[in-house]
């Protein structure tokens, strides 16, 4: 569970600054060794980390379907929140990802970026806010140890097949040259590729459709998930109702649409999730070298990280709003005959234009040199180090909103007819609008310097006091770089045309967009000290302190007690206090106020409820309109120099023992209270009560329509307090049996409380085993992992069984079902049980000779598909329905085959 420095027995414990022969520290580390990697059968850092039961609630990569993630994917320990888990590679800081949003959305490190054929081992501290690396690691601080100081060389080739769809290809090789000792230097390089196909909604029965019909406590429901905007469209009429044209001359809803009947709303909505790609197409390339040269008592080294990955994610086709004037032809054609009188909207789907298409590039660069060894009794460690994440968004599928009201206008396009019915010139001017380019992207650098040692300071009767200090400088920047379309600037987005006048400025149509550019950045400096004293055989205390300046935020000092007491060879007891402190990102400050996108969920203002009767209040008030029908809301955010840094109290308190070789079992109590919590209220707590947030309303106009609405403020706050605590476990057992080595080994976390604040001195709310509409998210009770390893002659088995406790799923009102399935016009509010869930791996690799391993493996081998989940919103939660595929992977089972040559 420690970094080694050098040939002799002192080590570098994750957590601590302190160099030392015993590894075993007062805070509670995970290993994953390299064995225990390839046993997982994860073929990517997101997947491996997802197998450790300490981390659950982070950003997946189905957040990219419909998500605008740029396939960031990120680690958040106990739930704690990705932003508060410090990333680290070989010990120092990354940036970044540079497509983090304004709100601090992906403002973490995107594991994407380190490719899991070059991790020796990784170490995950589960304590938070440690002296070494700074104070802002509130839940802890993930470590990669990359593979170093070897000669020999390896590749490895594999494939992993799904039953349909996201299968994967992948290619590693790694070589090392020379020997430290022998020839004074060693430089080891790696190479990795892989590449997956996407997976259809089509493909998985139970992701395929937003209608879904299903029994709860004994009685039939059915509910609808959809958009307002099918083709042919829908329309309001004088009383701002929602309609469909093609339902009333029909009797009947197109095809990809059903009926939808709430108060004087009656329309067809369109089944989008059919159209989802479920699991986006990946391509990624990453590139590492390590080198270390050797001059005398110290060593020069120099480590270099390169990756790209690109994802292409592809949802339904853009839907928007065109503005139907009274007595233009296509309203006495199609609304008139219906009694509309006046001006409409017709609420449509371009489907002649195809899938709105995200082809996302995210680069990544970290370089870190520095020199390591001992000078005048000191272990030392200075480094520098550079790292960049680089993120462009390049999209198809997507026109301008005023060139496709231009289109209307010409006379060429009718929004009331089904697919492939325009006219030929109509998909020609359709054509001719289709916007194709980078759309948005930006750019994260951190530059950090550091000098830190350890040394014995004295000889005490217990032992000798350790010391260890260090300082550190550290500049980091970041920088938003829309388009001049997503700025809103351009009259022409196809011809690149800027606006010379603002009442010409175009946006996409459909997802206003009025983005600003903007660049903004920090410095910082800190300085720690760290004692470890043995006080009496047996029992050591630690103490540390640490000062940080950051230049946008002033000063901070936090402070690190421990323990650590072994009464007897076989018992360790120990336990820490800290403080942390951690400042929000430099976007989160200083961004200027800008569109943000749509809700996740649909929301009415005809519907007979308080909150619909609140929202409609609040359009008036305003002197804007609703949304007609069911539908998502614009949505606006900013940054707010106002905002207070999170601050942060832990405490933990654990215990080991192993009573002989073949058994180990440990346990450790955690405890986290967090102040200043910063982020956005959820929008389901703020339209569930409009007017108790009525700051967190604004108006956004629509340039096609000229119309303008409510939208919702998704603004940068501090938001309370909170408070999280709960019980980590790990059990070994090792016997040798008649067949061979056999290794059992259990890892569980149990999440005991949880209460966190939405406004500062409110309420409190929790997420476990509940999906909380307060908070957008669900943590899981129980989560565990077991995994049985049997080693016999050149053949390894393992089985591993994954397990995660249940939960409440959001409320829903659903439509109750008759015995034949036919809706009888009622309606209830219900909660799903989402169910506990277990899935098994199983893998078998074999060793022939020296050079060769061939692995098979099967993961879920019992195809364990996600359980039904009806709700439609939520943190970084993607367009899917049916599952929640933040918790549940849709890939179901998965066969793959890995064959390693070594050399």
């Amino acid at each position: 569970m420690a970094q080694q420095q050098e040939k002799l027995e002192r080590v570098e414990v994750t957590g601590s600054s302190v160099r030392r022969i015993d590894a075993e520290s007062a805070l509670p580390v995970l290993v994953m060794k390299r064995e225990d990697i390839e046993r997982s059968g994860a073929t990517s850092t997101v997947d491996l980390l997802r197998r450790v039961t300490a981390v659950q609630g982070a950003t997946g990569e189905a957040a990219a379907v419909g998500g605008s993630s740029y396939g960031f994917s990120g680690v958040s320990i106990h739930n704690i929140g990705e932003t508060r888990t410090l990333v680290l590679l070989n010990g120092h800081r990354l940036s970044q990802f540079g497509g983090q949003t304004l709100t601090g959305y992906a403002a973490g490190f995107d594991l994407n970026a380190i490719p899991v054929s070059a991790i020796e081992r990784v170490e995950v501290l589960t304590d938070g806010a440690s002296a070494l690396y700074g104070a802002d690691a509130i839940a802890g601080v993930v470590n990669f140890i990359t593979k170093r100081d070897m000669s020999t060389g390896d590749v490895t080739v594999g494939i992993s097949k799904p039953s349909a769809g996201a299968e994967e290809k992948r290619f590693s090789i790694s070589k090392g040259f020379g020997d430290i000792s022998a020839d004074g230097y060693n430089l080891m390089v790696s190479y990795a590729h892989d590449e997956r196909t996407q997976l259809l909604s089509l493909d998985r029965s139970y992701g395929k459709t937003g209608k879904i019909q299903f029994s709860h406590q004994g009685k039939r429901y059915q509910f609808k998930h959809f958009s307002v905007s099918p083709i042919p469209a829908n329309a309001t009429g004088d009383s701002d109702n929602l309609f469909s044209p093609h339902l009333k001359a029909t009797g009947s809803c197109p095809e990809k649409t059903f009926r939808i009947t709430e108060g004087a709303d009656d329309y067809c909505g369109y089944d989008y999730v059919g159209d989802l790609e479920i699991y986006p197409e990946r391509k990624r390339d990453s590139a590492f070298a390590t080198f270390t040269k050797r001059l005398g008592d110290h060593e020069f080294f120099a480590d270099l990280l390169w990756s790209k990955t690109q994802q292409v994610s592809r949802i339904a086709p853009v839907p928007g709003g065109i503005l139907i004037t009274a007595g233009s032809a296509l309203h006495d054609k199609y609304l008139k005959p219906w009694g509309v009188t006046g001006n409409s909207v017709a609420y449509y789907r371009l489907f002649d234009l195809g899938k709105r298409v995200n082809n996302d590039t995210a680069k990544f660069l970290d370089l870190a040199v520095g020199m390591r060894g001992v000078y005048a009794g000191w272990d030392y460690n200075t480094s520098f180090t550079h790292s960049k994440s680089d993120v462009a968004g390049v999209t198809s599928g997507y026109p301008g909103d005023k060139a496709v009201a231009g289109l209307l206008g010409s006379g060429l396009l009718d929004p009331f007819v089904g697919p492939g019915q325009q006219s030929e010139a109509a998909n020609k001017g359709i054509a001719a609008i289709h916007y194709k380019g980078y759309f948005d992207g930006g750019t994260a650098q951190l530059t950090p310097a550091d000098l830190r040692g350890s040394r014995e300071l004295m000889e005490l009767p217990a032992g000798p006091m350790l010391l260890g200090v260090g300082v550190n400088l550290s500049k980091e920047d970041f920088e938003s770089k829309p388009s001049l379309f997503a700025q809103g600037l351009l009259s022409d987005p196809v011809a690149g045309t800027v606006a010379t006048k603002p009442e010409d400025r175009d946006q996409r149509f459909g997802d206003a967009s009025a983005k600003p550019a903007f660049a903004v950045g920090r410095k910082s400096r800190g300085a720690f000290a760290e004692l470890v004293i043995p006080v009496f055989k047996g029992f050591e205390l630690g103490t540390a302190l640490r000062y940080d300046h950051f230049s946008d935020f002033g000063s901070a000092t936090t402070v690190k007690e421990s323990f650590r007491w072994t009464p007897m060879p076989s018992l360790l007891i120990r336990g820490s206090l800290g403080t942390g402190y951690h400042a929000p990102t430099v976007s989160q400050l200083s961004s200027p106020l800008q569109s943000y996108g749509v809700t996740s969920d649909r929301y009415s203002c005809s519907e007979d409820t308080a909150s619909a009767r609140e929202l409609k209040k609040m359009a008036d008030s305003l002197g804007v309109l609703c949304q007609p029908g069911s539908r998502q809301y614009d949505q606006m955010a900013g940054g707010n120099p106002d905002l207070k840094p999170e601050k942060s109290r832990q405490a933990t308190l654990g215990v080991r023992f192993e009573p002989n070789k073949a058994l180990t079992l440990g346990a450790d109590l955690w405890w986290v209270g967090i102040s200043n919590a910063f982020g956005q209220l959820p929008e389901q707590l703020v339209f569930g009560a409009p007017a108790t947030y009525a700051s967190s309303w604004g108006t956004q106009k629509n340039v096609g329509t000229g119309l303008t609405y409510l939208a919702f403020k998704a603004d940068n706050r501090n938001l309370g307090k909170s408070f999280h605590n709960g019980l980590d476990l790990d059990f070994a057992a090792r016997m040798k049996l008649p067949v061979g080595d056999w290794t059992s080994q259990l890892t569980a976390t149990y999440m005991i409380r949880e209460r966190q604040q939405q406004l500062k001195n409110g309420p409190y709310y929790s997420a476990i085993g509940d999906y909380d509409a307060a908070l957008g998210s669900v943590t899981f009770r129980t989560s565990g992992r077991w995994t049985n390893t049997l080693k016999a002659g050149a053949w390894v088995h393992s089985l591993g069984i994954n397990f995660k406790s249940g939960f409440k799923d959001q409320e829903k009102t659903v439509e109750v079902l008759d015995a034949s399935d036919k809706p009888t016009g009622a309606t209830e509010k219900i909660r799903l049980n989402v169910g506990y869930f277990v899935t098994a791996d199983w893998q078998t690799a074999y060793t022939l000779g020296k050079s060769f391993v061939f692995t098979a493996g099967v993961l879920n081998l019992f195809d364990k598909e996600p359980p039904l989940s009806i709700s439609t919103s939520g943190n970084s939660r993607g367009q899917q329905f049916g599952y929640d595929a933040r918790y549940y992977d849709p890939r179901d089972r998965t066969i793959y085959l890995n064959a390693t040559y070594k050399f």
